[in-house]
């Protein structure tokens, strides 16, 4: 008998200890790196860029980046290639690679919708 309700307190503790609730695993959402970019705008930060970095091989005689129009026909590619995406050709051509901050500007630009502003 005294085996048997030994027996008994140690299962009744089994289940008290495992019928607490454990705290949920806290969800840490993954920040985007857009939340922390103002909009960005294509006059005042995507043409920059593309002014800087990429207008002494694509000028005038190669009129890629001439208007808003032409850099939204080539937008996904343009962020491709300054990304260094191995399908793409590297640009700048012989060049560094763009810091990330500015790629991740052109990338924003382009998750906002590429608007003309």
């Amino acid at each position: 008998m005294k085996y048997n309700l030994t027996l008994i307190v140690i299962l009744a503790l089994l289940f008290i200890s495992c019928s607490k609730d454990k705290a949920a695993a806290e969800i840490i959402p993954i920040s985007n790196v857009c939340d922390s970019i103002n909009p960005v705008s294509f006059m005042n930060d995507v043409e920059p860029i593309l002014l800087a970095s990429c207008y002494g091989c694509h000028s005038a005689t190669v009129p890629v980046f001439s208007d808003y129009s032409s850099v939204f026909a080539v937008k996904d590619d343009i962020l491709k290639a300054i990304q260094h995406d191995p399908s793409f050709s590297a640009m700048p051509q012989n060049g560094s690679k763009l810091a990330d901050s500015l790629i991740n500007e052109v990338q924003c630009w382009i998750e906002s919708g590429a608007p003309n502003n």
